[in-house]
């Protein structure tokens, strides 16, 4: 057994050593190999769920096509023959106009809620697609490492088991060491776990914070066109106002997608506030489009961009606190990996003298003194917690 030993210390410290520098890619790639699982799953059901949308959206065109050319031709009618605007005068007191706009039914809204589901699912996919790209890259980049990190600690192993075969009762300081070591090493994954998590949050924040900007720009731009609007722009300034605005609703959605995947990672995070973007009507905002309905609807316009405005400031806020509560776990990794290094060293000391020790003939009897291991015992309640993420 004592030429045994010597024969193995040297290869034990070079494994040592090199299984060090792969230590974090198994706690890191089980962490992003969960995140690419459910982002995976959440890819899957918004493509599920995109052709019934498709459907959706593709019957209430026909519908709202069918019903608007029927609308169209009686308010010809209307319009071309002074008796009839007459009849519906004495019937409808409230102005044919008013009356005109009535008409604008479920069949329209249905069409405007479907085409907004679709264009949003949509936006989540393109998303969540790009997610899951980026994800299994940084999976193929670890496995490797973590491959390396196994087959290392596998030759460890096998090199305790030739040694030190399961507990060593006539060597109880190695046990000691062996036990302050794994402990260790648990606070060790545990801290590059937590530290995986919130960079995949701060990472989602920040994309979260970029879309909101998007929208903020798309909001601007469709105040722009409706300050247009109000100075007689006509129906091509309205159709490009719809399309800024629904452009910004795009945003949002996709900003609110992004910070509840934060949330999966990082639960003290806030979710964003409902937004919904304004949106007109074809009859009030084409076919009767005067002044005071531009200004009304400029007015719900601006609204909405001092909401996402406020909104940005809010997800900032989260981004700022993101960042110092991950620049607070990587402040203790040092403290983490010198005091899994300690344990390391002092295991392998340990394991080095009972060799030398063998090799010299003078292994004895050995006494555990009282208390806790030298260098093995855990921080004192309370010292080094994970930083707090106060909301």
């Amino acid at each position: 057994m004592t030429s045994r030993m010597e024969a193995e210390a040297d290869a034990h410290r070079e494994l040592l050593q090199s299984i060090q520098a792969v230590d974090y890619a198994p706690p890191t790639l089980k962490q992003v190999s969960r995140q690419l699982a459910t982002t995976k799953k959440e890819l899957e059901s918004e493509q599920a769920r995109l052709g019934d949308l498709v459907w959706r959206t593709y019957v209430s065109a026909f519908a709202t096509l069918t019903i608007s050319k029927k609308e169209f031709k009686e308010w010809r009618d209307i319009e071309e023959r002074a008796h009839k605007r007459l009849w519906v005068k004495i019937k409808h007191p409230n102005t044919h106009k008013e009356k005109l706009a009535g008409m604008e039914d479920k069949e329209e809204r249905e069409y405007i809620e479907a085409l907004g589901k679709e264009q949003a699912c949509k936006s989540r996919i393109e998303t969540l697609t790009s997610q899951l790209n980026e994800l299994e890259i940084q999976v193929k980049d670890l496995e490797p490492y973590a491959a390396e990190h196994a087959h290392l600690r596998k030759q460890l192993e096998d090199l305790y088991a030739r040694v030190f075969d399961g507990p060593t009762p006539a060597f109880p300081e190695e046990d000691d060491a062996e036990d302050a070591y794994k402990a260790a090493l648990t606070d060790y994954n545990e801290l590059q776990g937590a530290i995986a998590n919130e960079g995949r949050a701060l990472q989602l924040l920040l994309a979260a914070q970029k879309a909101m900007n998007t929208a903020i720009a798309h909001a601007n731009t469709a105040e722009n066109y409706s300050t247009y609007d109000m100075m007689g722009g006509g129906t091509w300034t309205d159709m490009m106002e719809r399309s800024e605005l629904a452009n910004a609703q795009r945003a949002v959605d996709q900003a609110k997608l992004l910070v509840a995947q934060a949330r999966t990672l990082q639960p003290s995070l806030q979710n964003l506030p409902q937004l919904n973007m304004p949106q007109g009507s074809i009859w009030s905002d084409v076919v009767f489009d005067n002044f005071f309905s531009d200004y009304a609807f400029h007015q719900k316009i601006q609204a909405a961009g001092r909401q996402l405005r406020m909104v940005l400031q809010g997800l900032q806020g989260m981004v700022e606190q993101s960042k110092r509560h991950l620049g607070g776990l990587q402040s203790l990794v040092p403290t983490s990996a010198g005091r899994l290094e300690g344990a390391r060293e002092r295991l392998e000391g340990v394991r080095r003298s009972i060799m030398e020790r063998a090799a010299r003939g003078e292994l004895g009897s050995y006494t555990r003194p009282p208390g806790p291991p030298p260098g093995g015992a855990p921080p004192p309640a309370g010292e080094e917690q994970l930083p707090a993420y106060t909301r």
